[in-house]
């Protein structure tokens, strides 16, 4: 394929170990200690969130798996459910 765009993510992420996931039109990169980015899924760069786990300064390694319109994500000290519930 061809490259449609390379940017730099600010703030920098630092090491990332993890694949990153496409879902909803959108990209997610976990950095090991700099939380998740989120891009969009377009051919123009837009960083649409930086997200990071407050309590949890622990290393994230594992990427995250995308279930039933939520994300599961794992860093060293806690395993995460993100996303609405739906009320189920």
């Amino acid at each position: 394929g061809k490259i449609v765009y390379q940017k730099r993510l600010e703030p920098r992420p630092g090491r990332i170990w993890s694949s990153p996931i496409l879902g909803d039109g959108k990209i997610y990169y976990t950095s090991q200690h700099n939380g998740t980015f989120v891009v969009a899924a377009s051919p123009k760069f837009e960083l649409l969130a930086h997200n990071v786990f407050a309590d949890d300064k622990t290393r994230t390694n594992a990427s995250p798996v995308p279930s039933r319109g939520q994300l599961l994500m794992r860093s060293d000290q806690a395993v995460y459910l993100l996303g609405a519930t739906g009320g189920k």
